[in-house]
């Protein structure tokens, strides 16, 4: 079943030093990926309107970063998990 996971995170680190930091944990090029967030929109999901609540359309991000990973998984179970569906 393929996922799609993000979170947010604000730090002092620049966008350089996390994707060094993260770089480690990646398995390909589609996990562990870091980018500037700018909005409270998630905008590179297609066919979504996905927002991350806890900011406000007009607040200014500063140091604000998401780090999202897309990936699947096979367990045995994943026909009955209504998410994905």
């Amino acid at each position: 079943m393929p996922f799609f996971c993000a979170i947010l995170i604000k730090s002092e680190l620049t966008l350089e030093e996390l994707n060094n930091l993260y770089s480690k944990y990646r398995e390909n090029e589609w996990s562990y990926v870091v980018e500037k967030q700018v909005s409270n929109n998630i905008t590179f999901i297609e066919h979504r309107d996905l927002k991350f609540k806890a900011l406000k359309a007009e607040e200014q991000l500063i140091s604000y970063y998401i780090v999202y990973t897309w990936g699947s998984s096979d367990y045995p179970l994943s026909d009955l998990d209504i998410r994905g569906h």
